[in-house]
């Protein structure tokens, strides 16, 4: 589970904030310690080298002095002594550790009667010796076996009449001590800090959210009746919850035309669904008044089935656009010549057409090329075509006519029953169906239909009416697969 799941933008912008900035002034901090430490080291080195700089130059004083004499070598011990105990002013000088040697590593004199000699390696000798001036992190015990970390520093002295090894050397926990009182404070301050900045970060990011909040509790008063009533985005000072607002106000309108489509769609199912149920109550009363002769049930029970199926073609097709709606059809592309399906509708047609004394033409070249849905392209152009000979005016023709370039275009003509101007953009709802010919069978479901197989394709439908052109529907399609849309994948939730 996610450690994020079930918590607060609060929650989570204050934890990221607050994770941030330890990490930065983790880094920070370490950054300033290994720093302050190489200061330290630093500062001991010079501490270390001035005072055995200085020793040297009182050993090289006294040999030019007093020279190689008896006398002198008698009494160097002695002033040595008196050269390594000499105190200084310097805190961090005190306990210093001060040594002269042989060259082969005996003790001269030395400040610290508290610790062991140091035992010199063969490997340090030589280096001594090579260098001149080095800088080691040694180890010495003490009296009771307990062993003391120095950082000492060591120097080859060549006078022109003795040879010494000269050693200054610092206790590492002496030198270290103010880094780790550094260390201490940081380990202190930083949680508290961390603390104090979570606190202030909690009540400017609750601040900077009151806006949302705000906007959250209007949401959850919405309810049916409210959807109407949009946010009004200038009542909020930032910009993003602006947007939100204006992005939640596309989605209310949305919502709202949804549910007056519903609305309309089961106004007018009712409405559809009355008649015929209002009929076949009607008759089955009648029939059940009195005894009747067969021939009479007969005619009342084929006029029970006929509104029976038509009760069944509008459930059909609302099954078949709810299909469409949930996306559960898939289009089968093959190339096929759209001439030949188009001709088909025609002739299939043909005979309905001639009842209704019109005159069905057909216009489209021998050859034209597509890749569709073979079946569902032919039932978008029946169910147009189907449209058109219901509502033309008698004595006058149908045209159908196919063109292509890039794009196929489809035009079905009638002379009919004009749609006025502000009805055409209803012409495709579900159940719709123009004043002026209620009078007409029909459950204005087939244009709902035909505009949902073409835009299956990838393609357009639209519609243009006037009383001197008459109407005319237009389908565009794509000529190739390629520029087909690509199917949706259903998502389980």
């Amino acid at each position: 589970m996610s450690f994020y799941q079930n918590k607060s933008i609060r929650f989570i912008l204050t934890f990221q904030l607050t994770l941030f900035l330890f990490v930065v002034l983790t880094l920070f901090a370490i950054l300033i310690l290994q720093r302050f430490q190489t200061n330290l080291d630093s500062d001991a080195d010079v501490l270390l080298t001035s005072k055995i700089e200085g020793l040297e130059d009182s050993i090289n004083i006294y040999w030019d002095v007093y020279r190689r004499t008896r006398a002198a070598e008698e009494n160097f011990a002695q002033v040595a002594r008196d050269w390594v105990a000499t105190g200084s002013s310097n805190s961090l000088m005190n306990g210093l550790l001060v040594r002269i040697y042989r060259p082969d590593g005996g003790l001269v004199a030395d400040n610290r009667r508290d610790l062991n000699d140091f035992h010199f390696s063969k490997e340090l000798l030589k280096k001594i010796r090579k260098q001149k001036l080095v800088f080691e992190n040694t180890s010495i015990t003490n009296f009771i076996g307990f062993e003391i970390r120095f950082r000492s520093c060591f120097l080859y002295v060549e006078s022109r009449w003795q040879h010494y090894i000269l050693q200054t050397a610092l206790e590492t926990k002496k030198i270290e001590q103010p880094l780790g009182q550094l260390q201490l404070a940081v380990i202190l301050l930083l949680p508290l800090f961390l603390l104090i900045s979570a606190f202030f970060e909690w009540l400017l990011i609750r601040r900077a959210l009151n806006s949302l909040l705000s906007f959250m509790d209007n949401v959850r008063g919405l309810d049916i009746v409210h959807v109407r009533q949009p946010f009004h985005p200038d009542q909020f000072s930032e910009t993003e919850i602006q947007e939100m607002a204006k992005a939640f106000n596309t989605l209310l309108a949305r919502i709202d035309a949804a549910f007056d489509q519903q609305r309309r769609v089961f106004e007018d199912l009712s409405h559809q669904m009355k008649t015929p149920l209002a009929v076949m109550r009607g008759e089955l009363e009648v029939a059940l008044k009195k005894q009747r002769a067969l021939a009479e049930y007969r005619e009342i029970l084929a006029s029970n089935l006929e509104e029976t199926e038509r009760m069944s073609a509008i459930v059909e097709n609302l099954l078949k656009l709810a299909r469409f709606d949930a996306q559960e059809l898939q289009l089968e592309i093959s190339e096929f010549n759209l001439a030949e399906v188009l001709s088909e509708v025609v002739a299939q047609l043909e005979k309905l057409a001639d009842s209704r004394h019109l005159s069905l033409v057909f216009e489209c070249p021998t050859l034209l090329m597509i890749s569709a849905d073979r079946f569902k392209l032919q039932q978008a152009v029946f169910n147009l075509v189907d449209n058109a000979i219901k509502y033309a005016r008698p004595r006058t023709e149908v045209l159908v006519r196919a063109v292509a370039d890039s794009m196929v275009t489809i035009t079905v003509h009638d002379v009919g029953s004009v749609i006025p101007a502000e009805e055409t953009d209803q012409v495709f709802e579900r159940f719709w169906r123009s004043k002026s010919t209620m009078k007409e069978k029909g459950y204005g479901l087939g244009l709902s239909i035909v505009k949902a197989l073409i835009e299956m394709h990838g393609g357009t439908v639209s519609v243009s009416s006037s009383e001197s052109k008459g109407t005319t529907f237009t389908l565009t399609l794509p000529r190739s697969k390629d520029t087909l849309p690509c199917p949706k994948e259903n998502v389980s939730h």
